[in-house]
């Protein structure tokens, strides 16, 4: 079975688009503090954009505090995960086509190793975190039912170029939830998507191909880090 670097690397969702715009490890973990910043369900917000803003206030307060251990970060970090990212439409629309005609079971261990690897590849890196700025633009907001864009800039504390985020927001008032996130202009799940799809097709449209990849990739992450 081959596996394929970008996931023998042990990237989630979001290390395609990370990869591209080559964060250092104190950038992308800054980055990823405001990904899930824009996560968290907050209690009578009827407004994507301030849902967004007051989330990232939030997320840093808790998750980039020095005194917890890396096994509390996690818990906190898969807590604002669930919260907030709608992890089971997006781990299906990652998966495509070959969603279908999978049994109830393959399914649920797909959807709890997708997220397992985010967590076991991102939660320690919140400790990282120096103080880059997060800057809300402005919403595109529907004109009829649909999804918010929340366009917003991460700004290093170095002065370095901004960084171009959209968040695409589900929902006209609480709980919001995120649906997708894109950055310079770049759809995280259609590029994760993209990638998972391609390793069914290399494994004969076969969906318990990506899972056993998944499992082992998860696997590793966690023995390493039980090591440390």
């Amino acid at each position: 079975m081959k596996i394929p670097f970008s996931l023998a690397l042990g990237h989630s969702l979001f290390g395609s688009v990370m990869r591209m715009i080559k964060c250092t490890l104190p950038f992308c973990a800054a980055l990823f503090v405001n990904l899930i910043a824009a996560q968290i369900a907050v209690a009578a917000q009827t407004d994507a954009g301030e849902f967004v803003k007051s989330l990232g206030n939030h997320a840093i307060r808790v998750l980039t505090v020095k005194d917890i251990s890396e096994a509390e970060r996690e818990d906190r970090f898969r807590a604002l995960l669930r919260q907030g990212f709608d992890v089971k439409r997006i781990g299906r629309f990652v998966l495509g086509r070959y969603a279908r005609g999978v049994n109830k079971d393959a399914i649920d261990e797909y959807h709890g190793l997708f997220e397992d690897l985010i967590v076991a590849t991102y939660a320690a890196r919140f400790a990282e975190y120096t103080g880059q700025e997060f800057v809300i633009k402005r919403v595109a907001r529907p004109k009829k039912k649909g999804d918010s864009i929340v366009m917003s800039e991460i700004r290093p504390s170095d002065g370095g170029p901004s960084i171009r985020i959209d968040w695409q927001v589900r929902g006209d008032s609480d709980p919001f939830k995120i649906v997708d996130v894109r950055v310079e202009g770049v759809s995280m799940s259609v590029t994760q998507r993209e990638e998972f799809t391609a390793v069914i097709r290399q494994n004969g449209g076969k969906v318990d191909a990506l899972i056993a990849i998944l499992r082992k990739k998860t696997e590793t992450l966690k023995s390493k880090q039980s090591s440390n």
